[in-house]
């Protein structure tokens, strides 16, 4: 009979070897099928001899109960941001300064095409005269520093603001990329502190099905694939992490500890040797034009990676000349990221039909011959107004050119008009709402094209989907396709029937996909709205020019919405009023002064028949419809009275215009850019300018883990 031991230890080997196979070699010997397999027999025998149960086990990546929350940890060394350009001149510049800074010659081309994936393949003969550069391609995902002691995985911090991240290791460790114990990989001597940065990605299969999956939940789909990254890696439970298939490749180090590397290649064939993923496109260049040979030759096989890319990183190879160069405030002399420009397709417009939104504006949506741009097939694009349309001079049939607004969003870019057919049709406004067939006009003062019929299932459609969102009245399960269904089975008709709906529970049954658990958990999702509170509400009701911010402000003037109902459109532009409040009476009381467009929208919508309605079904509901600002600790005790915030990056605990509603409610003012004025900024992963900014002028910045023990304490 085999020692289990044993085989337990050979199982162990033999998956670490099919996991290197797999994400360092791009060489699969086996299926997933038969990898499961293999991991199934290691979690029986494990399960059979507990005793064998290792840390860095390959059946450890997938338990782990879920953490209360993640702790902050400093960087040894920061992660910096990198500069980029998106203009050959301007790399060609940067080359120049870099060269000279060195005091070296600049290559000449010797007509060699640089090999993508030449990294450990390149001649490795010294270079002095000349200065020799890797490229890497720019993933589209979270950068994360992995810390390796004595061969094995402690520590996996976010970027964060650059000196602290989040402690994500739990997370981390679900990555089949990222090997937990690098002395089962190899036979070099790795160092007894190792830190590796690179980026933690989503492949463009795995992002679909998960967005497939959460459609079929009535959850909102994630935007594009680095936010599913990001929201993944904010995941409490490991095991929600585990079963988001992300990736890892390596492009960077920490703290290194001996460091025997003396080039940025030394150290990339290094981890690659060790079982750290290095992406196979890394290539090496020792002139401008091997540099842009290079980048060129990236850009033709990006669409068929399948994960997002957005550019090429250049780095001067050697660490002496990167140590010579040195760093601005916010970024290294001796990095640049050249990024492309979005990826164009040229199509054919087939049709354009008209959208209803919540406030009645239509807008047209092209349908399209489906093209395959920036990594997916698209063949919708919007095309936002009457007005765009004309400026495009768009007609159907026509030949067009599209492209992804930040490799995201379909965009009609222009008409190619030398291949319009002769039968191309013109472009016009529907007279009538394609939903309820009543009139659809255009106010002298606007672009937009309106349906004016407050009783449009169009409108309402969307305007129930707006009121349940996250920013409004945040009920958990009542998404788009969720909204689709009960519309279908008549089930709602008013912003009032979503809170009859527990009468109706056998009726929800019955909906596709519909179990007990998920009904009940919509109700509990509805019920728990009810306690949102006047701002939410008003915010929530899809009225014209009343967006969070207007709301926030009649929130804090009127202690419930009788007495908005009671205020006249004066009192109203009065209370919306953020400027001088003597000033604005003086306005008043000028013969010809006419309220602020916000709110005689406001006060004509409470007092039109619609919006009693909604005021009367959402009372008879139950839901609480005062200010809540009773509620609310007393700002002048809070450690943020009289602070003016600035919020930036994504945060985990928090969605920005709650948090921004709670800071208020303490007494801060929360604005949108960092001054001299500003005296705290709180910045979650990803932050971006804001921060590079409030550093530069000494302003005080917190991470999300300071932010919550202070409101903690508030």
């Amino acid at each position: 009979m085999p020692d289990p031991a044993q085989r337990v230890a050979d199982l162990r080997r033999e998956i670490e070897h099919h996991n290197r196979l797999y994400h360092v070699d791009a060489q699969p010997a086996i299926s997933d099928r038969e990898y499961d397999a293999l991991l199934k027999q290691l979690q029986q025998l494990e399960a059979e001899h507990p005793d064998l149960v290792t840390p860095d086990s390959p059946t450890q990546r997938v338990g782990g109960e879920p953490i209360e929350g993640f702790r902050t940890v400093e960087h040894a060394r920061p992660m910096m941001s990198i500069d980029n350009t998106y203009d050959e001149a301007e790399l060609r510049a940067w080359f120049t300064r870099v060269t000279k800074g060195l005091g070296k010659k600049q290559a000449v081309d010797e007509d060699r095409d640089p090999e993508l994936g030449s990294l450990f393949t390149h001649d490795d003969e010294e270079v002095n005269e000349h200065v020799e550069f890797i490229l890497e391609p720019k993933i589209d995902g979270v950068a994360v520093s992995l810390r390796y002691e004595q061969g094995k995985l402690t520590l996996a911090a976010s970027r964060g603001d650059g000196r602290q991240g989040d402690d994500i290791t739990s997370n981390a460790r679900t990555i089949r990329a990222v090997p937990l114990n690098l002395t089962d990989r190899t036979d070099e001597d790795v160092p007894g502190v190792l830190e590796v940065r690179g980026e933690i990605y989503m492949a463009h299969d795995e992002f679909k099905r998960i967005n497939d999956r959460r459609r079929e939940a009535g959850l909102e789909p994630f935007a594009n694939p680095r936010n599913a990254t990001a929201g993944t890696l904010k995941q409490l439970d490991p095991r929600a992490v585990a079963e988001r298939r992300l990736r890892f490749y390596a492009h960077g180090r920490g703290e290194i500890a001996p460091d025997r590397f003396h080039t940025h290649s030394d150290l990339l064939e290094a981890v690659a040797d060790w079982g750290i993923p290095v992406n196979p496109y890394t290539t090496r260049a020792k002139s401008f034009d091997e540099i842009w040979k290079a980048i060129q030759a990236f850009e033709d096989k990006r669409a068929d990676l399948g994960y997002g890319t957005d550019g090429m990183v250049v780095k001067v190879n050697r660490y002496d000349h990167q140590d010579q160069l040195g760093y601005t405030a916010k970024a290294p002399r001796w990095c640049i990221a050249y990024k492309y420009a979005a990826e164009q397709a040229e199509t054919t417009l087939l049709k354009v039909d008209w959208q209803v939104g919540k406030t009645g504006k239509l807008t047209p949506r092209a349908t399209m011959e489906p093209v395959f741009v920036a990594g997916t097939t698209v063949k919708h694009a919007t095309l936002h107004n009457a007005d765009e349309i004309e400026r495009l001079d768009l007609r159907l049939g026509d030949a067009v050119i599209i492209e992804k607004a930040g490799e995201i969003i379909p965009q009609v870019k222009k008409v190619v008009l030398d291949k319009r057919p002769k039968n191309a049709e013109r472009i016009t406004v529907p007279a009538r709402c394609p939903s309820c067939g009543e009139p659809v006009e255009r106010l002298e003062d606007e672009v937009a094209h309106r349906c004016i019929n407050p009783e449009c299932p169009a409108q309402f459609r969307e305007k129930l989907i707006w009121f349940a969102a996250r920013g409004q009245m945040d009920i958990e399960g009542l998404g788009e396709k969720m909204v689709d269904q009960l519309l279908d089975a008549d089930l709602v008709h008013s912003f009032g029937d979503v809170y009859a709906l527990h009468e109706h529970r056998e009726k929800l049954l019955e909906l596709e996909r519909m179990g007990e658990k998920k009904a009940d958990n919509l109700l509990a999702g509805i019920e728990q709205s009810k306690s949102r509170g006047l701002q939410r509400v008003l915010a929530g009701l899809g009225v014209r020019h009343l967006g969070s911010r207007t709301a926030q402000l009649l929130a804090e003037a009127f202690d419930d919405v009788d007495a908005l109902l009671a205020a006249t459109p004066a009192e109203i532009d009065l209370a919306l009023s953020t400027g001088d409040l003597e000033t604005k009476k003086k306005e008043q009381a000028k013969e010809k002064y006419q309220p602020g467009i916000a709110a005689q929208s406001v006060h004509d919508f409470l007092h039109s028949d619609a919006g009693r309605h909604v005021i009367e079904d959402l009372r008879a509901a139950g839901v609480d419809l005062r200010s809540q600002r009773s509620a609310k600790p007393q700002a002048a005790d809070s450690p943020f009275a009289g602070k003016t915030i600035v919020l930036t990056g994504s945060l985990e605990h928090f969605d920005r215009k709650t948090l921004a509603e709670q800071l208020e409610a303490l007494g801060a003012k929360v604005t949108g850019s960092v001054s001299k004025n500003t005296d705290l900024v709180i910045a979650g992963e990803s932050p971006g300018s804001k921060l590079d900014k409030a550093r530069d002028l000494g302003v005080e910045t917190w991470d999300e883990s300071q932010l919550l023990e202070a409101l903690g304490k508030a």
